[in-house]
């Protein structure tokens, strides 16, 4: 079935493969450390010339509230503006499968303008705009020199909605204000003191939304919401010298028995964070357009490929590129070529192939190139979404043994691991890579009768970044900052019997 032409192959995945470069020295920065050097950068650029005095009605407070600013012993009768200094993050990604770490630039935000009276005072409001919390400079501009600046702590807020409903209600952490900085960037949820994931909003300007299933008997449940760079909740949080982040308690009322659908599926699958992976164009010979009926699928669904601009009469190939092996033995892993079938152009050079989708490696989009003879004429991508093939046997008594399959798992380090949740509690992670994409999670029964829910996040497998620690953890926010392609959770269930 494979064609083993790793030199030829391996030519060509490195010309498809493109991404952002980062230094390993660079990598290891903190994100801290990272946010001071951008902001020396930055300051260093600036024009300063601090001849002014800034009070502030307050100097803490949430996004949305209005602040009152007093300036004086500015420049008189002179425009003035008022700049709010903020950061824009984003995930870096090496040759489109190797996971660098978080990283963040400042941004200037104009919250407010004016002029100043004869004797150099100003006195205005502005609103603290949207984006991440913790510590901002709030600098005044006069004729593009900054002439006064101030400091303003962002506070970092969770709401959760809804409060109570019955078993697999999706339940909704809202957080704003979430921090650029090591110690505030990285949150975790507890339900019933039972791990169950991570909060992040690197690229969603600070502000978080993270998904979940309400689990367990009728009756209250506990939820807690709790900072831990290291990965983990931190939970001795008196006795931390960074005093600023506060534990969020949340109750979630569970009201019926029965729970709102006791069926496994997989949901759509989400957009991925900043636009998600950019894959090169396929090169097409003038003329050539190459094009499918839908761009991604699951293991098994039909395709139909179209091409016009080939030559007349002419036998086409379809080769399907893919990668092969693992990344934990010796024997690595390295892109091969297989074929995906043939048809016959007409006398117009179009084709038409129907085909199904390879029970391959999800992920990142796989090429597919068109040839006649030994001639690539044209390409496509195909990508092949996460797909729940069973639970087996599906019900049973306490310790029954049971088996999830899944096909379409990823191979990059930001997606080759996912996680897994037993009734909210996280209980180890799997990966699809070395079977080619298909994964067979074992599990035992266990719990009281009726159904158990199993959810399977998105999580990213390991990267050059040391801290905050991302890694093996399941991604609550994997609808909006997941990096990489846009991974789907997977929701299964399990009914004890008595």
């Amino acid at each position: 079935m494979m064609n083993r032409n790793r030199f030829i192959t391996l030519l060509l995945l490195i010309a498809i493969m493109a991404g952002c470069t980062v230094t390993s020295q660079e990598s290891e920065k903190t994100n801290d450390e990272a946010r001071n050097e951008s902001e020396q950068n930055a300051s260093e650029q600036k024009d300063m010339n601090l001849i002014g005095k800034v009070s502030l009605s307050q100097n803490s407070g949430r996004i949305g509230d209005e602040v009152t600013l007093t300036v004086e012993s500015l420049k008189p009768d002179t425009p003035l503006k008022v700049v709010w200094v903020d950061m824009i993050g984003s995930y870096q990604i090496e040759d489109n499968y190797s996971f660098i770490g978080a990283a963040y630039e400042p941004v200037e935000k104009i919250v407010s303008e004016g002029t100043t009276d004869t004797s150099g005072q100003w006195k205005g409001t502005f609103s603290i705009p949207n984006g991440f919390g913790d510590d901002h400079d709030i600098l005044i501009y006069q004729e593009d020199e900054v002439v006064a600046k101030a400091n303003f702590f962002v506070e970092t807020v969770f709401t959760m909605s809804p409060t109570s409903g019955p078993p697999g209600t999706e339940v909704i952490i809202k957080g704003e204000g979430l921090s650029w900085k090591m110690f505030g960037s990285l949150w975790h949820v507890n339900w019933d003191n039972k791990y169950t994931g991570m909060i992040t909003a690197i690229t969603t300007n600070g502000k978080a939304e993270a998904v979940f299933r309400a689990t367990g008997k009728k009756g209250l449940h506990s939820i807690t919401v709790e900072s831990g760079a290291s990965g983990f909740p931190y939970l001795s949080r008196s006795s931390s010298a960074i005093n600023y982040i506060d534990t969020h308690y949340f109750t979630f009322e569970i009201t019926d028995d029965k729970p709102i659908t006791t069926e496994s599926y997989v949901e759509e699958a989400p957009k991925a964070a900043d636009g998600g992976i950019k894959m090169p164009t396929p090169k097409n010979k003038d003329g050539v357009t190459v094009t499918l009926n839908h761009s991604e699928g699951t293991v098994g669904e039909p395709v139909v490929l179209t091409a016009s601009g080939l030559p007349k009469n002419e036998k086409v190939k379809f080769d399907w590129h893919t990668m092969v092996g693992t990344r934990v033995t010796a024997e690595g892993y390295g892109p091969e070529i297989f074929d995906l079938g043939e048809a016959t152009t007409d006398d117009k050079g179009t084709v038409t192939y129907e085909f199904a989708i390879p029970d391959d490696l999800g992920g990142l989009p796989h090429l597919i190139d068109v040839k006649v003879g030994d001639e690539v004429y044209g390409q496509t991508y195909l990508r092949i979404l996460p797909s729940l093939v069973s639970v087996s046997p599906s019900s049973g008594p306490v310790g029954t043994e049971f088996v999830i399959t899944i096909k379409g798992s990823g191979w990059t380090e930001f997606d080759n691991a996912l996680a897994v949740l037993y009734n909210n509690s996280y209980v180890g992670y799997i990966c699809g890579f070395n079977t080619q994409g298909t994964v067979k999670v074992k599990l035992v029964a266990t719990g009281d009768p009726g159904y158990q829910f199993i959810d399977i996040y998105p999580s990213i497998y390991k990267g050059q970044q040391t801290q905050p620690t991302y890694y093996l953890r399941p991604m609550l926010t994997y609808r909006d900052d997941h990096p990489g392609t846009g991974i789907p959770a997977i929701r299964a269930m399990f009914e004890i019997t008595e």
